[in-house]
């Protein structure tokens, strides 16, 4: 069923897609035909290093350095990057002027990175830089002078680093730790030949001397990792004073409801309201019923204007993220900062033990020990300086063998127009994206167009699904069109119907004007004349009759004339060209036919025109405009609802349902008129299989053309 419905929704709208699409793969072919040749200027690069550049481990990160992707990645970052543009613009604007064309500098930036494009070649460690312009030329010039630049900020990247760590070891560092290292030497010299030192420290000295230091470390250490945890704690105690982190809860789902008070509310107030019309069409204003109601409507409009229209229906809430990521990083920097703490506590008092004990020892061999130490110290840490230098030497020298190479020269290549495929591509673009906006407005479309769709909004059976004619039309051929198959299913329901109807009068009814009701009128009974029945049409529409038009008969004499006790049915009766069907129109109306429609003689016309034929068939104006709807159906108790297809639902049916079930009428059916054959599965079935049928049977008219 939805598959059919969204088939009859692109079916009917399939005239927009095709334009859209014809539109969309012309527009394309044209833009593809009259585009400029775009010609792409194409390198391919490489870096080149020594053989030998990986044997030097210098910086702990080098494994990094060494991945292939990685230095593929870096590559192009930098070939792409703003400085090479940048110095490749400069050196274009007095190579070649007019390349670049108008604009400001940043405007020429923007326009050449539109045009570069640099793509790593997979499972490769080479490089495709590649530069689009409509000039071969100069699309040749612009890649060469990329390249250049490029070449340029590499070498200039790659050596001007390790060039200043390596100066920075040979004229800073290492001078500083000589001259750390002689004079350490020289005052431990001086220390022994002033106290006349001559020969090792004892064993115990040394072991002491071991021990201090590596306490001081330890507490050292723990020091450091303290003030680093005091840190931490700090930054996460100003995260939790933010506003961000202040709220331990924050709302992350509110769902509102419709407020079910306020819909009963209407309801009952609906239903008042029509009561009390009801009633004031029988009864005075100052009537207690009427008073009574009054109150009750009152009383409901001040309910109603105290509810609201939505309430709350559900609230999620959830923990801040951001607080407890805060609040945890509070903790385990608090925590970090005991342990730190309980490690130096730890630490500081063994520390001070050894202190002591060094300060018991003779008071030569402590100074000699603490400055062997301190000689030591500096010893190791010049030998470590010199260490990094022949390291940062090897790496400079393997920094300038390293350079960026070209696998083949640049060359020129003509860019393809490729216009069939972008004209398939437009072409299945549109059609999906036609079709995706076709189906989405079908979908907000609210119109009645099928049975299923009348049967919802009027919540009746629909006796039959009359095609889209012409206006005013009646069935001139006796069922071979699918007019006169529609009309003849509406009878043949009509026929069943009859079982639970109360009586043999059916009013043709429907909420809103020009939906066809006169012509389903005069149709219906055509169709019951034709089966047989004696059939008499009465145009009960005497706000605008149109029966006798479309019968050809005076409209001088008729039922408002019966009505007004001033004719009989004998006298305004017409007899019709159809076998078995009389006419009565709706004759001279007057100022007020409500009052007509009210008076004893609609009763009694009713019951003598049931008992002179099989079926009484009765016109009627809209009943969401006129109350003469309402009070025919109220007298005749049967009614038929004629909605017609492809107009959307306004409220009137609901509201003319509810006034018919006021009046205690039997709705026993619906008509969905207007239909159009692509919405109409009985009619695409009758022309697929019956056209050639229809056409070899002799047609008989039922009324005379004109």
């Amino acid at each position: 069923m939805e598959f059919w419905r969204h088939y009859m929704i692109l079916r009917r709208r399939w005239r927009i897609i095709a334009l859209v699409v014809v539109l969309c793969a012309g527009g394309v072919a044209m833009w593809s035909q009259n585009s400029p040749q775009q010609y792409d200027g194409v390198a391919v690069l490489r870096e080149q290093r020594p053989v030998g550049e990986t044997s030097t481990e210098i910086f702990p990160i080098r494994a990094l350095i060494n991945d292939p992707v990685l230095r593929q990645q870096n590559l192009a970052a930098l070939v792409g990057s703003n400085t090479v543009v940048s110095n490749t613009l400069t050196e274009l604007r007095v190579l070649r002027p007019g390349l670049l064309g108008p604009g400001d500098p940043a405007e020429q930036l923007l326009r050449f990175r539109s045009k570069l494009d640099v793509d790593p070649i997979p499972n490769t460690e080479f490089l495709r830089v590649r530069v689009r312009d409509e000039d071969p030329q100069g699309a040749l010039i612009a890649l060469s002078v990329l390249v250049a630049k490029a070449t340029d900020r590499y070498n200039d990247l790659n050596q001007s680093f390790i060039r200043a760590e390596r100066e920075r070891l040979e004229n800073d560092l290492l001078p500083n730790a000589r001259a750390d290292l002689e004079a350490k030497r020289k005052a431990l010299a001086d220390y022994k030949l002033a106290n006349r030192i001559s020969g090792d420290l004892t064993y115990q000295t040394q072991v002491l001397v071991q021990r201090a230091a590596q306490y001081r470390a330890n507490y050292d250490q723990s020091m450091v990792e303290m003030e680093e945890a005091r840190a931490r704690r700090i930054a996460a105690e100003e995260e939790l004073r933010s506003r961000y982190a202040r709220n331990e809860y924050e709302e992350m789902q509110r769902v509102m409801a419709t407020n079910p008070v306020l819909q009963q509310l209407r309801i009952d107030l609906s239903r008042a309201q029509a009561e009390l019309q009801k009633e004031l069409q029988t009864k005075a204003e100052r009537h207690p019923e009427v008073v009574s109601l009054q109150a009750q409507i009152a009383e409901i409009e001040a309910r109603m204007r105290a509810e609201s229209e939505q309430i709350l229906n559900s609230q999620t809430r959830s923990r801040n993220p951001i607080r407890d990521a805060a609040l945890q990083a509070y903790i385990n920097a608090r925590v970090a900062e005991e342990a730190a703490a309980k490690r130096a506590q730890a630490f500081a008092s063994p520390l001070r033990r050894a202190l002591a004990d060094l300060a018991d020892m003779p008071r030569k061999e402590a100074g000699v020990a603490r400055l062997e130490l301190a000689a030591r110290t500096a010893e190791q840490t010049y030998n470590l300086y010199l260490q990094k230098l022949e390291e940062a030497r090897a790496k400079e020298r393997g920094a300038q063998a390293a350079t960026l190479t070209l696998l083949d020269p640049p060359v020129v290549l003509a860019v393809p127009k490729q216009t069939a495929l972008k004209v398939a591509l437009a072409l299945l673009l549109a059609l999906i994206l036609s079709s995706s906006v076709v189906l989405f407005l079908g979908q907000l479309d609210t119109s009645v167009r099928t049975p299923e769709e009348a049967e919802r909004l009027l919540k009746l059976p629909v006796f039959a699904v009359i095609p889209l004619m012409k206006p005013n039309a009646l069935d001139k051929q006796d069922g071979f069109t699918p007019i006169g198959a529609s009309y003849q299913i509406l009878s043949t329901n009509l026929w069943y119907a009859s079982r639970q109807m109360q009586g043999s009068a059916v009013v043709i009814a429907s909420a809103e004007p020009n939906v066809g009701r006169s012509t389903t009128a005069a149709n219906l009974a055509i169709t019951l004349a034709r089966d047989g029945a004696r059939v008499l049409l009465v145009d009960a529409d005497m706000r605008q009759p149109t029966l006798h038009t479309r019968f050809g008969v005076d409209n001088s004499l008729g039922l408002a004339d019966v009505l007004a006790g001033e004719k009989s049915i004998e006298d305004v009766a017409v007899p019709t060209t159809v076998e078995g069907l009389v006419l009565i129109p709706a004759g001279a109306t007057g100022d007020n036919p409500v009052r007509l429609l009210r008076s004893p003689m609609m009763e009694q016309f009713i019951e003598r025109t049931t008992r002179l034929a099989d079926f009484v068939i009765f016109d009627s104006p809209a009943g969401a405009i006129f109350a003469d709807s309402t009070l025919v159906a109220a007298h005749v108790k049967n009614v038929i609802i004629v909605h017609a297809a492809g107009q959307p639902s306004r409220g009137a049916e609901t509201e003319f349902h509810a006034r018919l079930e006021q009046v205690g009428a039997n709705l026993i059916g619906a008509v969905l008129n207007k239909v159009r054959p692509e919405d109409s599965r009985g009619v695409y079935y009758y022309r697929r299989a019956y056209r050639e049928l229809a056409l070899r049977q002799p047609t008989s008219r039922a009324l005379p053309r004109g």
